[in-house]
């Protein structure tokens, strides 16, 4: 819950700025406005925003009342596929610990779902399934690449499994009404 109220705060942050350059798109382009749309782009632009918050800005600390940004204390480098699975099994069945499959598995994929949701439904140039994983999978590798200066945790199963959250957020698109799809056409 934590992570989704940091989100929040940086998300609010940046719609003033989303809705200046939506409103300069769109005077310049001269389109037709589809109301749900347009708030869909704007939550799309702010979800991502909130996305980035939390997985390369440094954090906010507030130490002996002073407010500063504090990047990881610890840097480590996963580089070794699928150990996530080892791991979070090992958790739960000797330690009885659910919290990494829930923040390391179920989270990661969880993140990027609106992805592979979202940029179907709203860009109809999105619309095959290797493009919007290969999409999710470049923004993923992004993320784990700008972590690295920052000591901050990197891990090579983030990749495969931001890049699940993708596709399942793309199979949940297929798989709607297309009443809603045409709620959001351009």
């Amino acid at each position: 819950m934590r992570y989704i109220q940091d989100m929040g705060f940086y998300m609010v942050l940046i719609l003033p700025f989303i809705l200046v350059v939506r409103i300069i798109q769109i005077k310049r382009n001269h389109k037709k406005i589809v109301l749900v749309r347009e708030c869909g782009i704007v939550l799309f632009f702010m979800f991502l925003a909130g996305l980035l918050s939390q997985t390369i800005l440094p954090s906010l600390s507030n130490h002996s009342g002073e407010m500063h940004f504090v990047n990881g204390d610890h840097q480590a480098i996963n580089l070794e596929p699928f150990r996530v699975l080892v791991e979070t099994y090992n958790a739960i069945k000797y330690l009885n610990l659910w919290q990494p499959f829930f923040i390391n598995f179920i989270g990661n994929i969880v993140m990027f779902l609106p992805i592979g949701f979202f940029l179907p439904l709203l860009w109809k140039k999105f619309n095959r399934a290797w493009k919007v994983i290969g999409v999710g999978f470049l923004l993923s590798l992004g993320i784990e690449i700008l972590q690295l200066p920052q000591m901050r945790s990197s891990d090579v199963d983030d990749l495969w499994l931001n890049s699940l959250g993708t596709a399942i957020g793309y199979i949940l698109f297929k798989s709607s009404p297309n009443l809603l799809k045409k709620w959001f056409k351009n």
